[in-house]
């Protein structure tokens, strides 16, 4: 699938963002992100301990938001390229807002002059919310910083006249319930 940035918001040095998620069984979720372009423009932040960390999303971070079909409640994860992240919960659209329990992603990235990838792996089987035997809907995004600071926000769907992740009309891309034999 691929992502396009908000008609507010300047490429820059990217051309082009495509995610592939996938459930892998009931309770995993895997994502991998490829963004094309002037990489070398691109800011990475340095390679750090994974640790749960918040305001990921005020610099370049990769972003999933989760729910089941089209349920209010959803859950939000941010993947950095240090390792850094952040899961929460919502209640309702940017509602009562809480940290997701899940342990810790398995996040790799990698670069050459003109591709960056991410790949992430979510275990999300303790989140109560997101039903193992139902399909989920997921809002996918991303947030690039250039090394000039200049920020640009891309995700599947823009409904809103400024980057909202969080609106509803974001979540558009359907991963089915695992099929059972």
């Amino acid at each position: 699938m691929e992502l396009t940035p908000h008609p507010r918001s300047v490429a820059g040095p990217i051309r082009r963002i495509s995610v592939e998620a996938t459930r892998l069984g009931a309770d995993r979720l895997a994502l991998r992100y490829r963004v094309e372009g002037d990489i070398v423009r691109l800011f990475v932040p340095e390679p750090a301990p994974a640790a749960r960390t918040d305001e990921l999303w005020k610099r370049t971070c990769f972003e999933a938001f989760v729910r089941v079909g089209d349920s209010a409640d959803y859950y939000e994860f941010n993947l950095a390229p240090s390792s850094r992240w952040a899961a929460y919960q919502f209640r309702g659209y940017r509602g009562e807002m809480a940290d997701a329990d899940v342990d810790t992603p398995e996040i790799a990235s990698a670069a050459d002059g003109e591709r960056f990838e991410l790949t992430a792996l979510i275990d999300v089987s303790r989140l109560a919310r997101l039903d193992p035997e139902a399909d989920w809907t997921l809002a996918v995004s991303t947030v690039i910083e250039d090394v000039d600071g200049q920020v640009s926000h891309w995700a599947l769907a823009h409904p809103s006249p400024f980057p909202d992740f969080h609106h509803a009309q974001s979540f558009v891309l359907d991963l089915p319930a695992p099929e059972h034999p």
